[in-house]
């Protein structure tokens, strides 16, 4: 396996779990800092949470949109699915911050 087809390889793995990865670790951080927060009233750091957790899936979609346009059938279905994963992970993290507008870290 030359060079070239070893970075491909990493950029649909990558594709594939930076969703679910920053998904998760946007879960787990939330749990963690909800005394903190509300605690010191820190609301922006859910904001900051979810921002950043969309910039790593978002970071994600676009590893798998540049095998997108490859003739490889393995690489195609690798990009079509970490495509449809980071989206479905996006709307996650997005449907996770929904409660941050109506409620309060203390509620």
């Amino acid at each position: 396996m030359d060079a070239t087809q070893r970075h491909v390889n990493a950029a649909l793995w990558i594709g594939a779990l930076a969703g679910p990865i920053a998904w998760a670790a946007d879960l787990q951080a939330r749990y963690a800092l909800v005394k903190y927060v509300c605690a010191n009233g820190a609301e922006w750091i859910m904001w900051v949470l979810t921002l950043a957790a969309l910039i790593v899936t978002g970071c994600g979609a676009l590893c798998s949109w540049r095998g997108w346009v490859d003739d490889t059938p393995r690489v195609r279905f690798m990009a079509i699915g970490g495509l449809m994963i980071a989206g479905m992970f996006a709307l996650a993290i997005i449907a996770m911050t929904i409660p941050d507008i109506f409620m309060r870290a203390c509620d």
